[in-house]
């Protein structure tokens, strides 16, 4: 109500301040916003009017006029605010501001060095496999099966291992490994922690250690993990249905909305591990120890916590 009320009141004369409707026209910013900068100390308190009305003197005009300049070199509002209380406090802030931008433009060139690793990743993936594309898109009724998710996770693979081997020498996978199980243990021990998306759908990692590993988002249906050391590894959003994880050492492990539809956890050592929002229906805990765990927001349908320990 006031807004309207106050671009509506008339001028009276150039030295009694500006009604934030004749300052919001003047300065091109919406008076929502001038309020806004209002409440975060950018600008001074306004005089008041007889009549209520919020009074702008020059200063606001000034201070608007510097926060309309420093954004446009990055600065965020908290550093305007900086900049404007020094000078309040009758320091002209060179230095300062300086530091900022040259501080604003470190991190512009780290991320214009991410987006480029991105998008060289991203154009590896998509060569390895824009032949096998066609031209158009498929109904389902012409295909019997879909193999364009086989042909996204192959890619995304491929490239994990490339970006392996410009660390350095190493065999040729292709020739020296029969499966991909053989492949995450050779990495593994390697210092390599990054298998996310992998396909690994009925992979033999019994008994093996992986803790630490990353493994969001993975395809692990079906695996046999009987036994598997994987404390404090991520399996975040991973498909672990029908997945033998029995007797496995997963302390700290992170299973966030994690598909584990009848897999078996039983005698697993679960010790702190996170099930936030996972799926675990039909899932076997038969002895195992799950003391601390968190399964806040988890599917516990049908799952058997039959002698756990909590």
């Amino acid at each position: 109500m006031e807004s309207s009320m106050e671009s509506s009141e008339p001028v009276q004369n150039s030295a009694r301040g500006w009604l934030i409707g004749e300052l919001s026209r003047l300065i091109e910013i919406p008076s929502p916003t001038i309020r806004y900068y209002e409440r975060l100390g950018l600008l001074l308190t306004p005089l008041r009017s007889p009549q209520g009305y919020r009074l702008y003197a020059t200063d606001a005009l000034e201070r608007l006029l510097f926060i309309q300049s420093a954004k446009a070199f990055g600065l965020s509002l908290e550093e305007i605010k900086q900049l404007l209380d020094l000078q309040s406090a009758q320091t002209i802030p060179y230095a300062t501001f300086k530091q900022m931008v040259q501080q604003h433009l470190r991190k512009l060139d780290l991320q214009i060095q991410e987006l480029m690793t991105q998008r060289q990743n991203v154009a590896q993936r998509l060569d390895r496999i824009v032949e096998s594309l066609p031209d158009r898109d498929f109904s389902s009724a012409e295909l019997t099966q879909n193999p364009l998710l086989n042909l996204i996770s192959e890619a995304t693979d491929a490239v994990t291992l490339e970006e392996l081997a410009d660390q350095g020498d190493r065999p040729n996978f292709g020739n020296l490994f029969s499966n991909r199980s053989q492949e995450v243990l050779y990495l593994y021990s390697v210092g390599k922690r990054n298998f996310r998306l992998m396909n690994l759908v009925s992979a033999k990692l019994n008994g093996a250690n992986l803790s630490g590993a990353d493994f969001t988002n993975a395809k692990l249906m079906l695996a046999d993990l009987c036994e598997l050391s994987a404390i404090e590894t991520k399996f975040v959003g991973a498909n672990l249905a029908g997945a033998i994880i029995s007797e496995a050492c997963l302390q700290k492990a992170n299973f966030t909305e994690a598909l584990l539809l009848g897999a078996d956890l039983s005698g697993a050592n679960l010790e702190g591990a996170n099930f936030t929002a996972a799926n675990l229906g039909g899932v076997n805990f038969t002895g195992a120890n799950l003391r601390g765990a968190n399964f806040n927001e988890a599917v516990l349908a049908d799952a058997d916590f039959t002698n756990t320990n909590t």
